[in-house]
């Protein structure tokens, strides 16, 4: 169950974004007292697709993913949010409601800011809100990425960005152990569970990666990029 709290000022916090060393002392003590921690369990939503955007939320702690959902419950897995990452979604400054959930993939600490707070200061200080302009923007192009591997690659080089997104840009390492399941795997790829099983094995079976469970190491490097490349 998650359980709040509020152990840090942001003055002395070191996990907050580069974009709040733009804001003044003034500013940064508003946002503090806007502001509280949710320490959330895994597979705990912290927020839900569809609901009300109240707060921007920024991860501190662990790891959520990112998804999409249907009318049919099935899910497209955006993108892994770690510590220093903003999540809120175009619902902010638009409609102010959830256009994507956020589910707790470990034992996750998510510090929420009012979303209001997020407006008043974005007005207040030019820069600040240039940094968050480009963050988001950033976050855009990475997903028109992904929208390209997913329209135009086979499954080989989908699961191929999987694992190159997870060594490369979330463990930051070729060997890495996972929270991630095989059906979150599939559902990053576009694809069904049993598919992802399926080239997983393939590309064990030819010595590109190995795992065990949760735990995975991509031996040959450049095979996988080859694959992702080719597609």
């Amino acid at each position: 169950m998650a359980s709040f709290k509020k152990d840090s000022c942001c003055n002395d916090c070191n996990l907050k974004m580069n974009m709040f060393c733009f804001l003044s002392d003034e500013q940064l003590h508003k946002v503090n007292e806007s502001r509280f921690e949710v320490e959330f369990n895994p597979d705990e939503v912290i927020f839900k697709q569809g609901g009300p955007l109240t707060h921007i939320v920024c991860i501190t702690k662990g790891l959520a993913k990112i998804k999409l959902e249907d009318d049919s419950n099935r899910a497209l897995l955006l993108s892994i949010a770690k510590p220093t990452n903003m999540v809120g979604g175009p619902g902010f400054l638009t409609d102010y409601r959830h256009h994507f959930s956020v589910v707790a993939l470990e034992k996750t600490v998510a510090c929420f800011i009012e979303a209001n707070m997020f407006k008043e200061i974005m007005s207040d200080n030019t820069t600040f809100s240039m940094e968050m302009i480009s963050y988001l923007n950033k976050r855009i192009m990475m997903h028109y990425e992904r929208l390209t591997s997913l329209t135009h690659k086979h499954m080989h080089g989908r699961i191929a960005d999987a694992l190159l997104y997870l060594a490369d840009a979330i463990y930051t390492s070729d060997s890495f152990t996972t929270t991630l399941s095989r059906q979150d795997l599939a559902d990053y790829s576009a694809m069904t569970k049993e598919s992802a099983i399926r080239i997983l094995k393939e590309f064990k079976d030819e010595g590109v990666i190995s795992f065990s469970g949760d735990q995975f190491e991509i031996l040959n490097k450049q095979s996988l990029v080859n694959i992702s490349e080719k597609g």
